[in-house]
């Protein structure tokens, strides 16, 4: 995985979890996580969007607003697990507010035989792509 991932153009390196080992590459678009799952490989792709409030001058709007979209997000989360709309939210694996960032985490993932390794580069770069309009619809709905 390391090398197919590396050949492609990522930062490919292998890491040892709290899930066992895995192959992790860090891009601009996000992070890429791909381990062993139960039938072939569970390749994960997140990231988290810093900030979303910090225009917000004052201190105490601020916390309100992150204290809401923190209410809010998982709300959006539930409805979007019980009724996927678009193949994207049906990939959603988790979804978190980022305290450290003050902003939102997202993940998604899905899991490919062993056999379709060589198609790995181009699915973690669509999943990116993914991942990165979910982000931003989320923020979009906080935001509203």
């Amino acid at each position: 995985m390391v090398s197919i991932l590396r050949q492609a153009g990522f930062w490919a390196y292998p890491l040892y979890g709290d899930e066992g080992w895995l192959v992790a590459c860090d891009t601009e678009s996000g992070r890429i996580d791909v381990r062993i799952g139960t039938d072939g490989y569970l390749v994960e792709v997140w990231d988290v969007s810093p900030g979303l409030y910090f225009d917000e001058e004052d201190e105490r709007k601020r916390a309100v607003k992150e204290r809401l979209a923190r209410l809010t997000l998982s709300r959006l989360v539930e409805t979007i697990r019980h009724a996927p709309v678009t193949d994207t939210e049906r990939l959603l694996r988790e979804a978190w507010w980022d305290e450290a960032a003050h902003g939102v985490g997202l993940r998604i993932g899905l899991e490919i035989p062993f056999s379709a390794s060589a198609s790995l580069p181009e699915l973690v770069t669509d999943l990116l792509e993914r991942l990165n309009e979910l982000l931003e619809r989320l923020e979009e709905r906080l935001l509203d």
